[in-house]
């Protein structure tokens, strides 16, 4: 009996080394994945519009921020700051993308001055589509915030940044994107040499724009600049229809349609810049698109997937918690041609 009991020790001490050979990591799940289909960022969403997000990957703490009515009960448009932690569980295999900040340690200080900034650029107008941008420099974090505000009438682009202030300084309007029309949505490309926006500036519709810059300058000292720098059109993207909300990661841009050939309302876009060139925008299809609006995408390298990217963006499709929420769903990089 003994012999026997050692016998199947001996077996079951095998099968074990196999399955760690098999799974190196020693989990269930080693690597995560996002849904294919949209899912509602429960955490972040209200009974009244929250859409507008940027959200700048620093591992899996993301430091998210939004355009939200929430605090005027349903009027005017602020930036708010909620972090955002995404949690992919290797051992059940439960994808978690929550506001919960009990581990981010000193980071949950270092980001919390994002409040500060959002504080600042409050008017009684609407303040649309923020773009975080973060930069380092030695053991110091510096952040610098797009927006587009029309407390003025037309919607203008503008800054704040607590490069030169540790607690921000005044926001500052970004003169040479600005016109006496609407202009939003303000975004680099890869390597920093234009910026893109959306303008109304020549037809009654949205179409795309892109301003040539120096990445050599120092983003504060870029943005101040109040020199006229010559604005292109960008014919390949821009239709007969509103295009809106340009979002651009690595060589990739997603965007927001009305154009014909969508599903309904506003759809969403992606596009890849190949031998310099943008290609042709293609629909993310019905299994992201709805006959609803779908709104102001972005991507997060999230940490969780190797071949997927997370796409957040507001929609005011049924079933949501009232007026536009915020989704995300992952997105192949294969069939975004990564």
């Amino acid at each position: 009996m003994k012999t026997l009991n050692q016998s199947l020790l001996l077996i079951l001490l095998i099968l074990s080394v196999a399955c760690d050979n098999n799974n190196p990591g020693g989990y269930k799940y080693n690597t995560g994945s996002l849904p294919e289909t949209p899912v509602n960022l429960e955490d972040f969403n209200t009974e009244y519009d929250d859409y507008n997000s940027t959200a700048p990957t620093i591992d899996n703490l993301i430091p998210f921020c939004f355009s939200t009515n929430r605090n005027s009960q349903g009027n005017d448009f602020d930036v708010i700051y909620q972090p955002m932690s995404v949690n992919f569980d290797k051992t059940t295999g439960e994808l978690t993308v929550s506001n919960e900040t009990s581990h981010w340690g000193t980071f949950k200080e270092v980001y919390g001055v994002i409040n500060i900034g959002v504080d600042q650029i409050k008017t009684s107008g609407n303040e649309f589509g923020p773009n975080l941008i973060i930069t380092r420099d030695f053991n110091d974090t510096y952040f610098s915030l797009l927006y587009a505000s029309d407390v003025s009438g037309d919607f203008q682009i503008n800054f704040i940044s607590n490069h030169s202030e540790a607690n921000f300084g005044d926001p500052k309007e970004v003169s040479f994107l600005n016109s006496e029309f609407d202009d939003l949505y303000p975004c680099f490309n890869s390597d920093n040499t234009k910026i893109y926006f959306c303008s109304n500036r020549e037809e009654d519709n949205f179409d795309f724009y892109s301003v040539n810059v120096d990445p050599e300058i120092d983003l504060e000292t870029l943005l101040s600049d109040d020199t006229m720098h010559e604005v292109n059109k960008v014919e390949a993207l821009s239709s007969t229809a509103d295009d809106k909300c340009p979002f651009i990661f690595g060589n990739k841009m997603v965007f927001a349609s009305n154009r014909e050939g969508g599903f309904g309302g506003y759809d969403l876009y992606y596009c890849n810049y190949e031998n310099g060139k943008w290609s042709q925008p293609i629909n993310f299809g019905e299994g992201i698109n709805s006959e609803f609006d779908e709104y102001r995408p972005i991507l997060i390298d999230e940490g969780v997937s190797y071949t997927q990217s997370m796409m957040v963006f507001s929609s005011n499709r049924t079933g949501g918690k009232g007026g536009f929420d915020l989704y995300f769903v992952g997105i192949d990089y294969e069939y975004i041609h990564w």
